[in-house]
């Protein structure tokens, strides 16, 4: 997959793909701090092109941008730098699966990400590195797409992105058998008076609800809430909804 984002990374943000990151992240500090969430030291797997990174830098928090592609953090770095704030920031190249050097974390941000682990195995060690992180009482916030939203894609296809010197196209297939969703981005960008074309694809699978908050569970998270992409709590048992964003609070009592 890095072969995949290094074609996407310079095009990420125009292509509207850190969008969802950049939108949700100021209502779910809001949402956090509104039920008794204080704190100052976050991290954000998967960080991407750096939207969460910066915003959170922005507003003094003590950040940590990790993600699996090098081409993503170049881009990252380049973006948030060239903003002129000045602020302060850390990013390096890491396995969410296995995080290291890093403690005493207040809040653990996994936005657009989680859906791109390989499989449940994958899930779970991420939550138990999450959890040795993460200060009792404190937070770990990520989305997920359900698999109903997932296979609500199968067999579209959408021009994401239209302008004078770049065309992208999505199509998306759903493999019900392995409730995987394959999304392939062509890309035409103007190069000087030639067109370039760009092939990558990026693969999502589902993960029943169900069983990922009994993988919190057994981590040492209690569910907090769990809402849709509009902030609405939900109840997936009783409502079928595409994207899911979950609040999980490790068990134990801040010490510090």
């Amino acid at each position: 997959m890095s072969d995949d984002y290094e074609q996407l990374a310079p095009i990420y943000d125009a292509l509207g793909m850190a969008d969802f990151a950049a939108s949700v992240t100021p209502p779910l500090l809001d949402y956090a701090q509104s039920h008794d969430w204080v704190g100052r030291r976050a991290v954000d797997l998967g960080c991407g092109t750096g939207a969460s990174v910066q915003w959170l830098a922005n507003r003094g928090y003590n950040i940590t941008g990790i993600d699996a592609s090098p081409s993503m953090l170049r881009q990252a770095q380049q973006s948030i730098s060239s903003s002129g704030s000045g602020i302060g920031f850390q990013l390096y190249e890491g396995d969410i699966r296995s995080l290291s050097n890093l403690h005493d974390i207040d809040l653990a941000l996994a936005l657009d990400v989680v859906n791109e682990l390989n499989s449940l195995r994958d899930l779970e060690a991420t939550i138990v590195s999450v959890a040795r992180i993460l200060v009792p009482g404190k937070l770990f916030i990520f989305d997920l797409h359900t698999i109903e939203g997932l296979a609500r894609l199968d067999n579209t296809t959408s021009i994401i992105h239209d302008d004078l010197d770049l065309t992208a196209l999505v199509t998306h297939r759903f493999d019900y058998d392995r409730q995987v969703d394959t999304a392939e981005y062509i890309t035409f960008q103007r190069s000087g008076s030639a067109w370039q074309r760009l092939h990558a694809i990026r693969t999502m699978r589902g993960f029943p609800i169900q069983v990922v908050t009994a993988l919190l569970q057994r981590a040492g998270f209690g569910i907090m809430a769990m809402l849709n992409d509009r902030l609405e709590t939900v109840d997936p048992a009783t409502q079928r909804e595409p994207r899911v964003i979950i609040f999980a609070r490790r068990a134990g009592i801040e010490t510090d």
